[in-house]
Parts: C-alpha cells; sequence; structure tokens
C-alpha cells in the first residue's frame, strides 16, 4: 500500500455509537477531551506504541519524491514523546535509515524493555527492514527469515513478548512467476526463521500478536475463499478458528488481545462486490468468534487498542471525515472526536495506542483529485 493510506481501513464518518454484543447499535454523544494536533510534515505516520507509560513512539516513513521522473522513495522515520521530559515529539535517530527505501510498518514492545519494528524488502532481492531496540538505541538490520525466491516482500505486523521471542508477518511474491505469497517469521532470540502454517498458501497474514509463546493470533484474509482468517497457534499446532462468512468477501486489519478469552479484531465485510465494505468488529471469548453489530453506513475499521476496564478504541474513516470511536462494557461506544476533516487536505488515520486515559491516533492528510489522492503531510494526534 503506498504511501501506506490504508484506504480499505477507514471508518466512515457515523458519529459515535454504543454497541452490544448482538442486538442493534444506536447513538451517544462524544467523549470529552481536546485533541492536539502535530505535523510530521513529508513523514506519513503509519504505526504507534506505547513502550512505558509516559513514552509514545510513532513510526513510518519520509515521502520523498524525485522531482525529475515523480518517483517515490520512502524513508523509514520514527518519532518519540516522553511525558516525563516535556512531551513533545521529537525525531529519534536511526542509524542507517537513509540507506533504505523502506517504511516502518509497526512496532511491538516487550515488558523486559525491549521492542522490534518491522518494514519492507530491499530492491536489490535482500532481506526486508527490521528494527531491534537494545541498550536504548535502534539497531537496523536486514531480516534473514524470507523464503528463498522472495521478492518485493512487507512485513505488515509485528508482536513480541521479550527480547527473544517474537513473530512477524507480512506478504512477498515469488521471484519466478510473481505469485504473491504469505510470510511468517518467528525471532528465537538470534536470528529470523520463515515458518510455514499448515494448509492455504494463497492468504494474506496483515497482523499478528502474541499473547505467550503459547498464545499467538494470526488475522488477515483467504483469497481462496475471500473470507477473514484468524489463525491461532498454542505452542504446538496451527489452527484457523471460524470467523464469520459473508456472501461477497471480508478480512481483518487488526487484532489486539488483553486475555486469552478477550480478544478483539477488525476489518471489513462485503455481501456484493459492489458494495462500499462495511466494518467488521469480532469478538473472540476463548471459545468462538462472536460478530459485533454496527450501525449501518459503518465504513472499513482498521486499527484497535486496547484500553481500561475492558474497554477498546478504533479508528478508522472515509473520503469525508476521520473516525475514532472508544468502547467500554458499561458505556459502550462513545466518539473520540477526532478533528474535522479540511475539505481541501482531508484526513485520513490508520493507528491508534492508549496508555491510561491518553490516546494518540496517528495519520495524514492528502489532496483529493479526480485523477486520485496524493500525500500532502503526516499528523500525531494527542488527547
Amino acid at each position: 500500500m503506498t504511501v501506506k493510506r490504508r484506504i480499505a481501513g477507514q471508518l466512515a464518518a457515523v458519529g459515535a455509537i454504543t454497541m452490544v454484543i448482538s442486538g442493534t447499535a444506536t447513538a451517544e454523544p462524544a467523549a470529552g477531551g481536546v485533541w492536539t494536533e502535530t505535523s510530521t510534515g513529508q513523514v506519513s505516520v503509519m504505526t504507534l506504541a506505547q513502550p512505558s507509560s509516559s513514552k509514545t513512539w510513532a513510526g513510518g516513513a519520509e515521502v520523498v519524491e524525485n522531482p525529475e521522473n515523480g518517483s517515490i522513495r520512502f524513508t523509514p522515520t520514527m518519532y518519540e514523546r516522553d511525558l516525563a521530559r516535556g512531551g513533545a515529539w521529537k525525531k529519534t535517530t536511526l542509524r542507517g535509515a537513509d540507506t533504505w527505501d523502506s517504511r516502518i510498518n509497526d512496532i511491538a514492545t516487550a515488558a523486559d524493555g525491549s521492542a522490534f519494528f518491522v518494514g519492507d524488502q530491499e530492491s536489490d532481492g535482500g532481506g526486508a527492514l527490521i528494527g531491534r531496540y537494545v541498550a536504548g538505541a535502534w539497531q537496523l538490520t536486514a531480516d534473514s527469515g524470507l523464503p528463498a525466491g522472495t521478492v518485493n516482500a512487507s512485513l505488515l505486523s509485528v508482536s513480541s513478548v521479550s527480547g527473544r521471542e517474537a513473530w512477524a508477518v507480512g506478504q512477498g511474491y515469488t521471484e519466478d512467476t510473481f505469485t504473491q505469497v504469505p510470510v511468517v517469521q518467528h525471532w528465537d532470540g538470534r536470528r529470523w526463521r520463515p515458518v510455514r502454517i499448515p494448509g492455504s498458501t494463497n492468504w494474506l497474514p496483515t497482523q499478528v500478536e502474541e499473547l505467550a509463546p503459547n498464545d499467538v493470533w494470526i488475522v488477515g484474509m483467504d483469497f481462496d475463499t475471500s473470507q477473514s482468517v484468524a489463525m491461532h497457534w498454542d505452542g504446538r499446532r496451527w489452527t484457523r478458528t471460524p470467523t464469520p462468512a459473508f456472501p461477497d468477501s471480508a478480512i481483518l486489519f487488526d487484532v489486539a488481545a488483553r486475555t486469552p478469552t478477550d480478544v478483539w479484531a477488525v476489518g471489513w465485510s462485503r455481501d456484493t462486490d459492489k458494495q462500499r465494505p462495511a466494518g467488521l468488529a469480532l469478538h473472540w471469548d476463548g471459545t468462538s468468534w462472536t460478530q459485533v453489530p454496527l450501525p449501518a453506513g459503518t465504513f472499513s475499521l482498521q486499527a484497535v487498542t486496547l484500553r481500561p476496564n475492558g474497554g477498546i478504541a478504533v479508528v478508522g474513516g472515509n473520503d469525508d471525515a476521520a473516525v475514532g470511536m472508544s468502547w467500554t462494557p458499561t458505556e459502550g461506544w462513545r466518539s473520540l472526536g477526532l478533528p474535522e476533516s479540511d475539505p481541501e487536505f482531508p484526513l485520513g488515520v490508520s493507528s491508534v495506542v492508549s496508555s491510561g486515559t491518553h490516546l494518540t491516533v496517528g495519520g495524514w492528510h492528502y489532496r483529493s483529485s479526480g485523477s486520485g489522492d496524493s500525500f500532502k503531510s503526516g499528523a500525531i494526534f494527542t488527547k
């Protein structure tokens, strides 16, 4: 996805809603608070992470356009905000970043203070970009776990429980036939190794979430059936857990797990190939996935984060407005009250992270025209 716009993963401007696990969703007023917007200029913000209660990381890519031929190059870029040190967003030093043409697609943090980020494959067919946070600094390396003959690969997601235990997923293409292939990798503390999940190879893993070495979720889409996929690792084997099927298609973009019996996944579904994708929210109770009803007109959901007291928050949008919502078991859904879009430079959002009562949302402004949309500037919203 160029400039990681994630158009397919946006919410429609549906206002605030209340949700129950079954039944009809109804409207509720927006939650209080004021958003502060920080421009990141030519850096498109694609992912957010919270390494501590006071610190937030925002990762993405500086979009560099060649004025002679219009080609686009990406430079992996990261910002940091530390509330204990004034709370201003500052660009983080990434040594060697200027040698990569890659985005930072996802960041994972662990309780032991370690962290990873993942990006795109080198143009010469080498490894994909992986960053490791060691002794307070980021080390950029080329991933060693791509299957032989893989080209144009992108690691879309990473999740870890320690510096010695992590998973990364994404997609690539075979060099000879340019057939799309799933990429699943495991970090054992020394190297990344490719993992082949039994079953169809014609699927897209979009997000991974590791609760423990024996409790890992991967979500995405099965291209053979055009339906969503939710795979689970119990430490011994991978199992595909049934998700609701739709007449046309469905995909899951994000997954967040609080406990083995409290897991959320979001994406979109369609009943016909001409239908605008409708928002899809699923909840796992330890036994099965349940579809969570959303108001009529809700567009695709892109990202979900866990909040205190059993709550969650989601973000997304459509071409008219960016939308964010929070949910608690007692209050249901409430609007996050994201800023209204500037008609000249609409707002898109694709990532959200929570720490206590604080929320951070990552996104961008873009130019919309008859010939398509183009990136204007990145933005980070804090509340």
